[in-house]
């Protein structure tokens, strides 16, 4: 058979790299059209809304409310990642709660040349070695539950960290009261957690529909 002449030849392969480009270009959208959840309107979204009892004096430490999805968390925005100062041999702040998937950044915020160090234990487990002053390290969290924060430079040096899988979560007040918006429809179950455990941790089943609130009372017992 003859050779095809350069010029032809060239053409004729570009021509067929550009069809295969167009005939995987819906595929490749459907595919990720798919893999996408579909968007919620604000109107579509309910919300969660209580009030707190507690049978004996409540400690003051934190205290949330925060709600696990039944068939899986739908996929949302990225929380912005989250500063940990490490000043004057401290965590600051001392608790905060982590959104899965978020990224923490300590920073040795120190005035004077001290050095530190952030290691964890719990629910993610990771030691980031030690780092000077006007270092930072940065962790993404990738499992949900409690993580303690440790420095191995200094031994009174502590935090905590409570990671949820998703905004679903809330502080509860002094006066017991919370509130969840911005909660796709769904079946959930509602979990409290402490970060000094006074009560037995609360879990009720309850049901958010669109554009409604789903009132709940938590009584946390001894």
């Amino acid at each position: 058979m003859p050779r095809l002449p350069r010029h032809i030849v060239w053409p004729a392969a570009a021509l067929l790299t550009a069809a295969l480009a167009l005939a995987w270009k819906p595929l490749a959208n459907a595919a990720e059209r798919r893999e996408r959840p579909p968007a919620i309107s604000i109107a579509e979204l309910g919300s969660v809304a209580g009030r707190a009892t507690f049978s004996a004096a409540r400690p003051k430490q934190p205290l949330i409310v925060w709600l696990e999805r039944e068939g899986g968390e739908l996929k949302g925005k990225i929380e912005p990642p989250l500063q940990i100062g490490q000043k004057g041999a401290v965590f600051t702040p001392p608790f905060a709660v982590v959104v899965l998937g978020q990224k923490v950044v300590f920073n040795n915020d120190e005035d004077k040349e001290i050095d530190h160090n952030v290691y964890m234990l719990g629910a993610e487990k990771k030691d980031h070695g030690i780092f000077a002053k006007g270092a930072s390290v940065t962790h993404t969290f990738e499992t949900t539950g409690e993580v303690s924060l440790y420095c191995s430079v200094h031994k009174l040096m502590d935090g905590k960290l409570f990671v949820v899988p998703s905004t679903a979560y809330a502080f509860v007040s002094d006066d017991g009261s919370f509130s969840i918006a911005g909660v796709a429809p769904g079946n959930y179950t509602l979990k409290t957690y402490q970060k000094a455990k006074r009560f037995r941790d609360v879990e009720l089943k309850i049901a958010v529909k669109a554009g409604e609130m789903t009132s709940v009372a938590v009584e946390m017992k001894r």
